[in-house]
């Protein structure tokens, strides 16, 4: 009987087993993928240095080896600007992305007078050639702009977000999202126009002798660079660097008056090619309030060199050569650092 019950068992198993459907096999899952598309608006306060050649401009005639002015005094205020960035990661984490960074309103002025009428030029034979001498009221300004435009290839990598097996400590923290790092690679145009004015009143109103220059520097840089990215619920972290070999366009154009004649030179120009370098960093802090938006207050450093600044096309020599006021000091650089706020969207 037992024998029996322990045959039917087997039976009915194997009629079960034999009409039962398949056990489904799991179905392999693709990689894990962040955000594809990306969007950044950072408005930008920067400070810049003063890297220009440091000359004395106006001295007072009984005390001559102490400059009341000098290319040295011009320091900027904190120009305002913005950088807006746009990408897509593609859909095998090979994209792109294009950006625009401008910093406007980079200002210096500096002022000098003498109540006797004793404000001249720092080298006797200009200011006699040029008219800079007598002067009761001389003022040196300075001003830039940039403007930049970059368009990179993007290789994308994603950790895949909270992982405790992970050997990265940060990614075994509860809270984590995920990160990535973007490799960049692409072209950088960037263009700093600049314009230097030195003026000197004999007496109030007139006459006035002016020397002006304004100057153009283009750069034009094959670039590479890296972004990082750790994002914890709602806050995230965010960091790059790039940099780019540059070829230079120079220009520069410069212009006289004299209060007590006509004047020592008339306009000049002159052009010039060379090399240069751009370079950018930034650090930022993110608070996001969904999962598209955030709000982002970074820091920010950023460098070119190669440039044609204005203050050093300033020719103080007494000639009338055609060559003199014509050519280009293409040494100068540009560096800039200060904050940022801005805000992101990613989806």
């Amino acid at each position: 009987m037992t024998g029996s019950r322990i045959g039917a068992t087997i039976a009915v198993a194997v009629v079960v087993g034999c009409l039962a459907p398949p056990i489904a096999r799991a179905v392999d899952t693709p990689c894990p993928q962040d955000e594809r598309s990306y969007a950044v608006f950072d408005a930008l306060f920067l400070q810049r240095n003063n890297a220009t050649v440091k000359r004395p401009l106006i001295v007072d005639t009984n005390k001559p080896a102490a400059p009341l002015l000098s290319t040295g005094d011009l320091t900027s205020t904190i120009g305002t600007g913005a950088r807006l960035l746009y990408g897509n990661y593609g859909e095998e984490d090979v994209g792109w992305e294009v950006g625009y960074l401008g910093v406007y309103g980079m200002y210096a002025n500096r002022l000098a007078t003498s109540a006797t009428g004793d404000l001249a030029s720092a080298y006797p034979r200009f200011a006699t050639a040029a008219g800079f001498r007598q002067g009761s009221y001389s003022t040196a300004t300075s001003s830039s702009n940039l403007n930049s435009v970059e368009c990179n290839l993007v290789l994308h990598e994603y950790d895949g977000g909270f992982n405790r097996r992970s050997p990265r400590p940060w990614q075994r923290c509860d809270g984590y999202d995920g990160g990535h790092v973007d490799w960049l690679a692409g072209f950088r145009w960037a263009d700093v126009e600049e314009t230097a004015l030195l003026s000197m009143r004999s007496t109030a109103p007139t006459p006035v002798s002016s020397y002006g220059v304004t100057s153009s520097s283009n750069l034009f840089a094959g670039q590479v660079g890296i972004r990082g990215r750790l994002a914890f619920e709602r806050w995230a972290t965010e960091g790059f660097m790039k940099v780019g070999i540059a070829g230079t366009s120079l220009y520069q154009s410069q212009t006289m008056a004299d209060a007590f004649g006509p004047p020592l030179r008339p306009q000049r120009s002159g052009s010039e090619a060379g090399m240069g370098m751009i370079a950018e960093m930034n650090w930022t802090a993110i608070y996001r309030f969904d999962d598209v938006w955030g709000f982002r207050v970074g820091y920010n450093l950023m460098s070119l060199t190669g440039l044609a600044l204005a203050p050093d096309q300033w020719v103080f020599s007494p000639s009338k050569a055609a060559a003199v006021g014509a050519g280009v000091d293409g040494t100068g650089s540009l560096f800039l650092c200060g904050g940022s706020l801005g805000l992101e969207a990613r989806w």
